[in-house]
């Protein structure tokens, strides 16, 4: 297997700091993360125990790069090997043979035999696949979601492995999924098409998360790219504003991959308009971005409602944006793309809202920054 380098055009990068992507983009950031994620296999295939199955693994690649790449796109095989290359080398407990079950998928995508051996587990998954009975390898598959031309599957991580921190739902509710997604993606195609396009690109797997007593939640992992953890929304334009904020952090984890945009700064000392608790640099730099695209969104949608929206988390994202350029904690990389968020920001901050959705907005704004300021005093 040939783990080819990416890089990032210098258009690509200008479009990324103004929220957008496009095809472009979207495609290096995503074989960005595929390079990286085969490169970590390749890593892990030097320890004896995942020998055979690298070597499976390159035969599938022979027979068929596509359904490899399919397989190594997964997100939990992103994962996998993250966690597992770091405690290797860290000399800490690890599993390499359990690189048997991305071959094993990868050798039946391909049409290859998958004959290799496999480590005991408790449930017997197949990335992409599905869980499959380990002595014949036939799996249920994965329940999938067609978004238009797109498909998505709906993946609850049943072999585990899903980041920790995150509440999985222990399984989906196809019947309840497959319309709210469907109603959420027409009105992203409808109304938002390049941010549909961008989603298509990007996100291959949602993992259901349990339903939230205080409304939608939704998370993006870093090792796991290419998958949203999500809760079913009250309704499509929730979902779809949901969708839309996690595609953001999505692009921003595999744009880290190839550039530095921030120097280390451990301090948890930054206020974030749209959390209760104070966040180190790196989290404040994904709300921005994520605010950015969140505030693209309702800027294109009308009504008193998404102007208030909008005009909220215009003004959030640049004070965050600014409060970045600031701290003297940006690489020159990081400057060039945080200039770039900001001037977006600046001109919308400058657009006019109607002045009742602007009231409403700074009082929401004005409230926050009271409660975060109580309780961080105490």
């Amino acid at each position: 297997m040939t783990v080819r380098p990416w890089r990032l055009s210098a258009a690509d990068f200008a479009a990324l700091s103004r929220g957008e992507g496009g095809p472009g983009a979207v495609r290096a950031l995503r074989l960005a993360r595929r390079s990286r994620t085969s490169l970590l296999v390749r890593m892990i295939a030097t320890e004896p125990a995942a020998r055979p199955a690298y070597r499976l693994l390159v035969a599938a690649d022979r027979a068929s790069p596509d359904a490899v790449a399919r397989v190594l796109d997964h997100p939990s095989v992103g994962a996998w090997a993250t966690r597992t290359a770091l405690a290797l080398r860290r000399g800490e407990p690890a599993r390499p043979e359990e690189l048997a079950f991305t071959a094993a998928s990868a050798a039946i995508r391909a049409g290859v035999p998958p004959d290799v051996d496999f480590p005991d587990v408790p449930v017997f998954a197949l990335p992409s696949l599905g869980v499959a009975d380990p002595r014949t390898l036939e799996f249920d598959p994965l329940p999938e979601v067609a978004l238009g031309p797109h498909v998505v599957q709906l993946d609850v991580w049943a072999g585990g492995g899903a980041p920790p921190g995150l509440a999985v739902a222990a399984d989906v509710d196809v019947a309840r999924w497959r319309p709210a997604l469907a109603a959420a993606w027409d009105l992203l195609a409808a109304d938002h098409p390049a941010m549909a396009a961008e989603l298509a690109g990007l996100v291959g797997v949602l993992t259901p998360m349990p339903p939230s007593p205080t409304g939608t939640s939704s998370a993006t992992a870093a090792d796991a790219f290419g998958c949203v953890f999500l809760s079913l929304a009250p309704d499509p334009e929730t979902l779809a504003v949901t969708l839309v904020h996690e595609a953001q952090h999505t692009k921003l984890v595999a744009l880290t991959d190839l550039f530095p945009l921030l120097l280390p700064d451990r301090r948890e000392i930054y206020y974030a308009p749209w959390r209760e608790d104070p966040r180190p640099l790196a989290g404040l730099l994904h709300g921005t971005y994520a605010h950015l695209g969140v505030a693209a969104f309702w800027r294109a949608r009308t009504g008193l409602a998404a102007q208030t929206e909008y005009a909220r988390w215009r003004a959030a994202a640049l004070n965050t944006g600014e409060t970045l350029l600031d701290s003297g904690k940006l690489t020159p990389t990081g400057h060039a793309f945080v200039t770039g968020v900001v001037t977006v920001l600046r001109r919308w901050c400058a657009e006019p809202v109607h002045p009742e959705a602007l009231a409403l907005a700074t009082a929401e704004a004005v409230a926050h920054r009271e409660r975060w300021t109580a309780r961080a005093s105490r």
